[in-house]
């Protein structure tokens, strides 16, 4: 008997089928009795790892090899399917949406006591049904009449080594199958659900046409990728929509056991159904938030091989967009979401930086995006970029962003709408991660943060005080955009900067003359010759860019200028409702 210690899963080109297989498999190595914690996941490169503590052994095989992964979908139309396979494990679809419904039914009622919620799995089986449904019940009627021993070394012996020998274990297969009387095909159709990228019309070399059928693939290995949907993925409809989403998480190097713990807490955040570019954004906040809590901080001991969390842990995830058309779904959108490149823990003062429930940043990150409504024309394109710079750490896009959001946050508290801003620590952390040497002596001149404490003063801290009645200074609507615009041209710049900082020291000293004090302090020539300076050594787009995000930011001891009536999505939109 080989050695099953170590295995290996190929990569493709794929969307995330290999992802699923790699979960997959995991959990099948866990149906051996083998520990989630003495199982490691590891991205290699052209393939992803397998690591187990000890081998498996002859006996783990022989002893479990009467085990299901995944669960026969019961419904009303499908019951005859299953009078041929007496104990298949089986999932009560019927009962599972009841459950749901009178769940979401109470809750919406305000009832004082709740039925028990939806099982976690409910969004996979909606996600499954009706779609996929045949195919999957298929894969689960194959493997209740093919387990055994040989299955399983069967798919032992084909990850034992790269690369994997897919024709050699359908040959191997075919002969078993043969030998033991089964009747199951070798190949199965790749579900569009699982496999992207296969669906109806992706995989022809030549566009003349659409065929109607999906790929086929051996049929163990679809089998091992639905059961990787239920401890790698998560499968979510959109808000006012049937669309749906689905992200699989891609580790780095990630024990299984933190795994199924990381996703578990993290599908439980994930309930509530969100707009598009809003769900990318929070699913890849949220996750790190969990990851930081269940899988870095348990360990106390800050190892720097995982200091960098989408480097060494979890790179992010793969997501598929469907679009609903009616009868069936059809892949628009496949991308990557990677986690935010600035996470960095090495100690314990990192985990409360991040993920503290009144302070952490990425707290604050994510009350800031739960303010967005997609509905408003506006907001769909403003996020783009937003969402750009959260999954590829592109601070272009960043910047893209915060030039855009003061006419978005202006016109939202002119309509006494509550407007949440980023705190400046917050600003500051993202752009030094990025490229510290480059920035920091900006960020720290004295110049720089008084013409950026000028700018708050005369526009979202002016407005906030116009609305309380205070009308002691004049709001300088439009300020954020005009410096973005003349940004490209040094000239112009400076002198549109250097125009509103006159009339702002103006303006002081009239209040200061008619008005008590406190007043605004004043910017100095100093301040002037400072940012000049910074302008001549790194560009004015650099130091533009700098000055609006940090002029429409808020200091982290401030509250956000208003009673926090933040845009928080209602129970009533909960994922399962009917």
């Amino acid at each position: 008997m080989p050695d099953y210690q170590q295995f290996f899963i190929d990569k493709t080109p794929q969307s995330f089928g290999d992802t699923l297989l790699l979960h997959g498999f995991a959990r099948l190595l866990e149906n051996l009795d083998v520990d989630p914690a003495n199982i490691t996941l590891s991205d290699c490169g052209l393939y992803f790892a397998v690591d187990l503590f000890k081998p498996i052994t002859h006996e783990d095989v022989e002893r479990n090899a009467d085990k299901q992964i995944i669960g026969f979908i019961q419904t009303l139309k499908n019951t005859s399917l299953i009078a041929n396979a007496p104990g298949i494990r089986l999932v009560d679809y019927e009962a599972e949406k009841a459950q749901s419904a009178a769940f979401f039914e109470a809750r919406n009622k305000k009832a004082e006591v709740l039925p028990p919620p939806p099982s976690p799995e409910w969004s996979i089986y909606r996600g499954i049904n009706p779609g996929a449904i045949q195919g999957y019940n298929n894969l689960a009627l194959a493997w209740y009449a093919a387990r055994s021993p040989e299955t399983l070394y069967l798919l032992l012996d084909l990850f034992s080594t790269t690369p994997n020998d897919i024709d050699g274990a359908m040959s191997a297969w075919k002969a078993l199958d043969k030998a033991k009387g089964w009747g199951i095909k070798a190949s199965a159709t790749a579900l569009q659900l699982f496999n992207p990228d296969s669906g109806k019309g992706h995989n022809k070399i030549k566009g003349d046409g659409l065929s109607i059928g999906n790929l086929d693939s051996f049929w163990l290995l679809e089998y091992l990728k639905a059961a990787g949907f239920y401890v790698g993925a998560i499968t979510r409809t959109l808000r006012e929509s049937k669309d749906r989403k689905t992200l699989v998480v891609v580790p780095r190097q990630l024990t299984f056991s933190e795994n199924l713990t990381v996703m578990g807490k993290f599908a439980e955040s994930m309930q509530v159904p969100l707009y598009p570019t809003q769900f990318d954004i929070l699913a890849v906040i949220r996750y790190t938030q969990v990851l930081i809590e269940h899988a870095i901080a348990p360990r106390g001991k800050y190892a720097l091989n995982r200091s960098r969390v989408k480097e060494r842990i979890v790179g992010g995830f793969q997501a598929a967009f469907y679009k609903d058309m009616g009868n069936s779904a059809a892949t628009m959108n496949m991308s990557f979401l990677g986690l935010p490149g600035w996470v960095t823990v090495v100690s314990q003062a990192d985990v409360d930086l991040y993920i503290h429930p009144e302070t952490g940043l990425l707290v604050e990150f994510e009350k800031f995006v739960r303010q967005f409504n997609e509905k408003e024309s506006d907001v769909p394109e403003l996020l783009r970029p937003l969402r750009d710079f959260v999954s590829g750490d592109d601070l272009a896009a960043f910047f893209e962003f915060t030039n855009a959001f003061p006419s978005y946050a202006v016109g939202r508290q002119e309509r006494n709408k509550y407007v949440r801003l980023l705190t400046t620590d917050f600003i500051e952390r993202i752009i030094m991660s990025q490229d510290e040497a480059k920035y920091q002596r900006i960020l720290e001149s004295h110049g720089f943060q008084n013409i950026a404490y000028a700018i708050r003063q005369s526009t979202v801290t002016a407005q906030y005080r116009k609305k309380q009645g205070d009308r002691k200074y004049d709001v300088r609507y439009g300020l954020g955009q005009e410096l973005a615009r003349k940004s490209r041209y040094p000239g112009e710049f400076i002198t549109a900067l250097t125009d509103f900082l006159h009339k702002y020291n103006a303006e002081n000293a009239q209040v200061m003359e008619v008005r008590p004090a406190p007043y605004r302090r004043s910017v100095l020539t100093t301040d002037i010759d400072q940012i000049i300076h910074l302008i001549d050594e790194y560009g004015s787009e650099v130091v533009a860019n700098l000055l609006i995000a940090y002029g429409y930011a808020r200091l982290p001891q401030q509250g956000d200028f208003a009673t926090d009536e933040t845009f928080m999505e209602t129970d009533a939109d909960t994922e399962g409702e009917e």
